[in-house]
């Protein structure tokens, strides 16, 4: 990281291991400017840099990877796939911190997240780990060291829940190669995760519902789920010849999902799912002895579909929402999609002590979509509903393309050995989302809208000691043409919004024995204009935007077989709607570890998660006239045996 121009969290096995997280919120707990918000289960929404965003835009606007290839294609994404990844038994992880669109393309628009691995232990281990609720899982990680170095990890896991009518069962399978072919080296990997899930919904029992204990077990959605089933393999080819490295890496992946919408009037039922076959190309070469060029292309091609039923009449009190909401299929659509990318960085070294960078890239994205239904606002017996028609509605048949640039550069100054200073500059962008684009409502024929883009600027300083290391940084990030849905909830551009804050991340270890790591953040989100809404929103701050995001981890090894980790998070206060009338207090939670040696191959370790039993809420919301949360466990213990062989 010390001569990284830019923004990036590593988060390092030894970190990840010692969590031991349940969920992945746990583990971006450390990195500066980051809040993974938990729903139920395995879901979640994102913040880097941004808000808690929503709909389409709450994962189109972020990457999610798995060893460098997109975890969904782009379009096609979800809001909870992070739980497709492998993170139990990671290698490490890393955060990549705001618009970096100029090196990952489309969705970079606030950062990305790369879960690397599976970790390589020294021989085979086992971990059984054991929680309240009937919570158990099994992490098994073997490998070779023969010339064909492969390692493989598999993860089990079952938990009974901790509220009413929820819990889920979960099986991840990771696999990777090295070998040799001639003069090329290859690395494999491939993953297989299954999700089956049922889902506690928000509690909505008034104001500050979550603060009573009464009401934490309750779940008003008893038979909501999810099912999900994804596969990646991918190969890396990498040759390496006087001053050329060429890397050519095809890849597969494969994903469907079923879920009740149990958040919707009706609770219509979704399925989705995609297939890709894609491919990246780069080449690296030294033009003289201190400029570096790379250059390269991406193509993807993918095949996905989505469907949207309701099985029995839409149940409310109002006359309205049972006409225009009924029963039957709503959306059966197939989206072929085309990706090609051509991208070059030019690498300088100046001196021994400053260095600069330049990345463009060119993305083209074609969307061929079929709607094998109606077209129109009707039922899908085509009879019509009341009230100026059915809220959902399909367009006919339609092709839609996408061209964009993308421009990053930057630069570094080594001011001594151990203090540098960057300033880096990037022009992002993001493409609509499929759901954007043909699931449309309110009698919506076309959503003509663009790519959304984004201009930030950061600076940093990173200082390096003896003992630790710290850096802050300064940011800048402002978002134009955003996708919203309007008064009317249809799909339009528009919405401007700024982000700006400043984050710190550090490390300093005393004698042999203490260490400290923070992370903390302080920003602010703003509307910068007023949309079509019926209400003037400028300059107010964002929905679902803390200020303040902090964690302290410290690390005491009292003797060699004794060590320990006491955690504080702090989550500060946030508005819960665009007028910012309703809000949410924010809360502090403690967490402590205990790790204790007991031979040379094996440990045993005791985790308690909300050490003081504090009232919270994982996200709060306030929509529909309603406050909505989904609720923070109470004090948890967690016992975790390893076993190395």
């Amino acid at each position: 990281l010390a001569a990284l121009i830019g923004n990036t969290s590593l988060l390092d096995e030894a970190t990840l291991s010692d969590k031991n997280a349940t969920h992945m919120s746990e583990n971006l707990a450390q990195s500066a400017g980051s809040w993974l918000s938990r729903g139920n289960g395995q879901e979640s929404l994102l913040a880097i840099r941004s808000p808690v965003l929503t709909g389409a835009g709450s994962c189109a606007e972020f990457l999610f990877l798995d060893n460098g290839i997109p975890l969904r294609a782009s379009g096609f994404c979800n809001v909870n796939q992070l739980f497709d990844t492998h993170f139990e038994v990671a290698a490490r992880i890393e955060v990549v911190k705001g618009a970096n669109s100029a090196r990952y393309g489309s969705n970079a628009l606030f950062g990305a997240i790369n879960v690397i691995g599976p970790r390589q232990p020294a021989r085979s281990e086992l971990n059984l780990t054991l929680s309240e609720d009937d919570y158990y899982r099994l992490d098994y990680l073997t490998g070779s060291d023969s010339y064909r170095d492969w390692q493989a990890a598999v993860s089990v896991s079952s938990d009974g829940g901790w509220q009413e009518s929820s819990g889920y069962k979960q099986q991840k399978l990771s696999w990777q190669r090295q070998s040799a072919w001639g003069d090329w080296q290859s690395e494999q990997h491939a993953t297989l995760v299954h999700l089956n899930q049922e889902t506690a919904g928000y509690l909505q029992r008034g104001e500050n519902a979550y603060r009573d204990r009464a009401l934490l077990t309750i779940n008003d959605f008893d038979n909501a789920y999810r099912n999900n089933l994804a596969a990646r393999y991918s190969i890396q080819l990498t040759q390496q010849s006087d001053a050329v490295e060429t890397t050519i890496t095809p890849y597969w992946r494969w994903n469907q999902m079923d879920f009740l919408m149990h958040f919707l009037p009706g609770t219509p039922v979704e399925e989705n799912g995609h297939y890709s076959l894609g491919v990246i190309a780069t080449q690296q070469r030294s033009i003289v002895a201190d400029v570096k060029l790379s250059y390269g292309f991406e193509s993807e091609l993918t095949n996905g579909f989505l469907q949207q039923s309701q099985a029995t009449d839409t149940e409310s009190d109002s006359a309205f929402l049972r006409e225009v909401l009924p029963r039957g299929q709503h959306y059966d659509y197939q989206v072929k999609a085309t990706s090609v990318a051509l991208f070059t960085e030019l690498d300088w070294a100046f001196n021994s002590a400053q260095d600069a960078f330049v990345a463009v890239r060119f993305d083209h994205l074609g969307y061929q979509y079929d709607n094998r239904m109606l077209a129109g606002n009707t039922r899908d017996d085509g009879s019509e509903c009341g009230f100026g028609g059915c809220r959902y509605t399909r367009p006919a048949d339609r092709n839609d393309k996408f061209n964009e640039l993308s421009l990053a550069t930057g630069w570094s100054w080594q001011l001594s050995p151990k203090h540098i200073w960057f300033v880096k500059y990037d022009h992002s962008f993001r493409a609509p989302h499929t759901a954007e684009l043909y699931r449309l409502q309110n009698g919506q024929q076309n959503a003509a809208i663009k790519p959304v883009n984004a201009e930030q600027l950061e600076f940093g300083s990173r200082f390096y000691f003896s003992n630790g290391y710290q850096e802050i940084v300064v940011y800048r990030l402002n978002k134009q043409n955003g996708i919203l849905q309007d008064s009317e909830r249809q799909y339009i551009n528009g919405l401007d919004t700024a982000h700006q804050g400043i984050e710190f991340e550090g490390r300093w270890r005393w004698r042999s024995n203490l260490e400290l790591n923070v992370a903390a953040s302080y920003a602010i989100h703003r509307y910068k204009n007023n949309p079509s809404t019926t209400d003037s929103i400028k300059n107010n701050a964002i929905d679902t935007a803390p200020r303040w995001l902090a964690s302290a981890l410290l690390n005491w090894t009292i003797n060699d077989d004794w060590r320990s980790q006491l955690e504080i998070t702090h989550l500060d206060s946030y508005y819960l709607n665009e007028t910012n009338s309703e809000q949410y207090r924010g809360h502090t939670l403690v967490n402590l570890r205990g790790f204790w040696t007991v031979s040379a191959d094996s440990e045993v370790s005791l985790s308690v998660h909300n050490l003081f039993d504090t009232r919270y809420a994982e996200r709060a919301d306030f929509a529909f006239g309603n406050h909505r949360y989904f609720v923070g466990r109470p004090t948890t213990l967690s016992l975790r045996l390893t076993h190395q062989f």
